[in-house]
């Protein structure tokens, strides 16, 4: 399979980005990483990519804050309990119901939750791509050792912006000028 992303092939998988999760991760990423997770929801609706959200225990986790869920009106949240996405039957049944096979994953935790989904997506066969600045840990050390983990497996680990402009393919089109506000050039 190529590293080179094609938009016809991916769907986003957007894991546990709720608000008692959120409220811990480590504060030098908090805002960068909500940041990115809303690059990649809007990049994926505008290429009509599927768009699967989840929430672990919503009850004592919360929902969906308040910056990602404005973005992913109308979009379904699937409650799980398992750790990993795909050991949720809803959820990967919804994961098969997209007939692709490329896996863009942001969320948190990266070590728990986000690894272990990548694990068993990668184990199933699926190419897996770990959007590196949308996820993020309560511990640096941790999504640092995460993602250099599966990069040493052989999952993809891309920058936001990489992911986005493989899915844009060139500027000038309809799809770069809207979405070319979140990639302005600053000093």
């Amino acid at each position: 399979m190529s590293a080179f992303l094609k938009k016809d092939e991916c769907f986003l998988i957007v894991v546990d980005i709720q608000e008692r999760l959120h409220a811990a991760m480590e504060d030098q990423l908090k805002e960068t990483y909500v940041k990115n997770s809303v690059i990649l929801i809007e990049t994926a609706k505008s290429c009509q990519i599927p768009i699967i959200v989840s929430e672990q225990y919503p009850k004592g986790l919360g929902q969906t804050i308040a910056d990602a869920a404005g973005h992913l009106e109308g979009i379904p949240r699937h409650e799980k309990l398992f750790f990993s996405c795909y050991r949720d039957e809803g959820i990967k049944k919804a994961i098969k119901s997209t007939g692709k096979k490329v896996a863009v994953i942001i969320g948190i935790e990266t070590h728990v939750c986000v690894m272990q989904t990548a694990l068993d997506l990668f184990n199933d066969g699926y190419r897996v791509v770990i959007a590196s600045d949308a996820v993020c840990s309560r511990r640096a050390h941790d999504r640092v050792t995460s993602l250099d983990a599966m990069a040493r497996l052989g999952m993809l680990i891309y920058p936001t912006e990489t992911i986005a402009f493989m899915f844009m393919e060139k500027a000038g089109t309809d799809l770069f000028k809207k979405l070319s506000g979140f990639f302005k050039l600053q000093h």
